[in-house]
């Protein structure tokens, strides 16, 4: 056979199967692994919580999967809290959901990942007797009570002492969100209580400011809700010593029916002025 014949023969069964190789590459890769991504269904801004329904899983090649990237798994749990949290960043339509755009407890402030929209965290501080001995946890409702002391003139005494001797207990704010407790924002598994120092509470800015002023007015503490109890009494209600002590309610009555009822003279003598008790 001709030697030239046998170079252009062989050249072509080269390029054949160079051309063969390129085609199942190409076919190849439109056929090869698909995985399924989380992207934005609609355009989404930051600080909002991450739902349902702004997300959809778009087709990819298994090589195009950067980091970060959110890939659907066959069990639904695992991809509800990968898509769990508040977006810290804007979105665009149709842009991939990365993990580091949500704020959760893994990722970022798991505090500010939690509160909603325009609310405060505030801490209260205490002890086992005015946290709930511990059975507190983050996720449960309460109402914050305020004790303090009632500050009375001297000459005021008998027109209040029907209502208040001394001590007064109000709630300042009612069903309220618990963020978390001492610096843990998860609940703790398992039934055992633990005594905690701090409870965080998510409350608007009014609330921040109640919260700041009754702390330096007195002692706070909590009143833990049960489970979907969410009722409020919309006014801030109030007891007093003179409310729950029986004795102080006698006093006060057998000073009304006394015909010897104490009032206060005020006496003035130059600079000086004093104020003597005496039988009416």
């Amino acid at each position: 056979m001709n030697k030239n014949v046998m170079i252009v023969l062989v050249g072509g069964f080269v390029i054949a199967i160079l051309v063969a190789v390129m085609v199942q590459a190409a076919f190849g890769s439109k056929g090869g692994n698909m995985v399924e991504v989380a992207v934005a269904s609609k355009p989404l801004t930051s600080g909002s919580q991450l739902k349902k329904e702004d997300v959809r899983w778009k087709k990819v090649p298994e090589t195009a999967v950067f980091e970060g990237a959110i890939v659907k798994q066959e069990d639904p749990k695992e991809n509800a809290a990968a898509l769990e949290g508040r977006l810290r960043r804007d979105i665009a339509a149709n842009e991939p959901i990365v993990r580091t755009a949500l704020a959760t407890g893994a990722r970022g402030n798991i505090l500010a990942a939690a509160m909603e929209p325009g609310m405060r965290a505030v801490t209260i501080k205490g002890d086992a007797d005015s946290l709930v001995a511990g059975f507190i946890n983050p996720g449960d409702r309460v109402d914050v009570l305020l004790t303090y002391d009632v500050r009375v003139q001297a000459d005021e005494m008998d027109d209040v002492s029907s209502e208040v001797n001394r001590m007064a207990t109000e709630t300042i704010l009612e069903n309220i969100k618990v963020l978390a407790v001492d610096q843990s924002a998860r609940k703790e598994e398992g039934d055992k209580a633990k005594i905690s120092r701090t409870v965080t509470i998510e409350v608007d800015g009014k609330g921040a400011e109640k919260v700041a002023l009754a702390a330096q007015m007195g002692e706070l503490s909590l009143s833990l809700r049960g489970v979907g109890d969410n009722k409020t009494r919309g006014k801030s209600n109030s007891t007093t010593d003179v409310q729950i002590s029986r004795v102080l309610q006698s006093v006060n009555s057998l000073k009304r029916n006394s015909g010897g009822n104490s009032g206060v003279v005020r006496v003035y003598e130059g600079d000086n002025i004093e104020n003597v008790n005496v039988r009416r």
